[in-house]
């Protein structure tokens, strides 16, 4: 018997709130009440065995996460510092800002071409419940799509380390930490279990508000000195991001992604042998969670600015021993000139 044919209900083609809520309650509920179907333990233990991960892709996602660190170092050296001595920035922005517009070049480089690949290529932004067609362990990942997830995954590695131990210290030190873990291990995962066109689509939802983020940031940065030149730009970017972050990552994200693995999966994959079908969506559901977090913390930045309480960077995240006031800030730019 299908798995069409055990699951009464049917999934929606374009679900709400509340068929995303309703119809993966009923489907976790019917997956491990089902009699026939294999045991949890022996689930996972057969996901396990269909990884398909050769050490080639291992070693090619190290070298890309070391090659990263390296080019993250040569921009901040040639590019952002340049940069820095023509706008003549606070000390205390200094760093920051060759963070926000490092990882500014990175977002907008790869949401483009993942963009590119799930709306024009492979059109499953439009129609996700494509990305279950022909599913199968073991098969073959294109490769284009390869290229970009080997590329992101190597990127979430890296910027493990650099939160660790390049970026700036932020009220959301362990959150960043346990949110860039989740992003790593998803990718990674799901490459080895063949959930990478879903994984495009995690990426597109995701990657099109950093660009705002650190595109808020950088003006910001900029923008702290007598001349305000780039106030405008600042409220711009910074609104933008607001309507990014819920669009994609509080609307469509859930819609598209958390709908199709935790319920259309069911329907097109159970046949051919589900993997990690929980643990899969427990970390995805994280990763939501993670982004309904940071949603405050941008509307926390938004109450602040309203009531005039912004801080130079505009970021609510950063340690309050971080700041600066004009007068310990103009000794060390003295300082620093000498």
């Amino acid at each position: 018997m299908s798995s069409n044919e055990m699951f009464n209900d049917r999934y929606s083609m374009s679900p709400s709130y509340k068929d995303l809520v309703i119809d993966f309650w009923n489907t976790i509920n019917w997956y491990y009440s089902n009699d026939e179907k294999i045991s949890s333990k022996t689930v996972v233990s057969n996901s396990i065995q269909s990884f398909s991960f050769n050490c080639f892709d291992i070693f090619s996602i190290i070298f890309i996460a070391f090659l990263f660190t390296y080019i993250r170092y040569a921009f901040g050296s040639i590019v952002s510092l340049k940069t820095i001595k023509q706008f003549q920035l606070t000390v205390p922005n200094e760093k920051k800002f060759c963070e926000s517009a490092w990882k500014l070049l990175f977002y907008t480089l790869a949401w483009s071409y993942c963009f590119y690949l799930v709306k024009y290529q492979y059109n499953y932004f439009d129609e996700p419940y494509l990305v279950w067609d022909n599913w199968s362990a073991g098969m073959l990942v294109p490769f284009n799509i390869k290229i970009i997830y080997f590329i992101q995954c190597g990127f979430y590695f890296h910027s493990i380390y650099a939160t660790l131990y390049l970026d700036s210290r932020r009220h959301d030190f362990y959150i960043m930490i346990l949110h860039h873990v989740v992003t790593a291990t998803l990718i990674f995962v799901s490459y080895a279990i063949r959930y990478h066109r879903i994984g495009l689509l995690v990426l597109c939802c995701h990657d099109i508000a950093d660009i705002w983020l650190e595109l808020s940031k950088t003006v910001r940065y900029l923008n702290t000195r007598q001349n305000n030149r780039w106030e405008q730009a600042s409220y711009i970017s910074f609104s933008m991001l607001i309507v990014c972050w819920f669009i994609f990552r509080l609307y469509w994200f859930p819609l598209k992604v958390l709908y199709s693995t935790g319920v259309v999966a069911v329907y097109r994959t159970l046949d051919q042998g589900l993997h990690l079908y929980l643990p899969f969506n427990i970390l995805l559901w994280i990763l939501f969670i993670l982004n309904i977090y940071w949603f405050f913390l941008i509307l926390k930045v938004l109450q602040n600015a309203l009531f005039g309480s912004l801080n130079q960077s505009g970021d609510c995240r950063e340690d309050d021993e971080e700041k600066l006031s004009p007068s310990n800030s103009a000794d060390l730019q003295k300082k620093r000139t000498n």
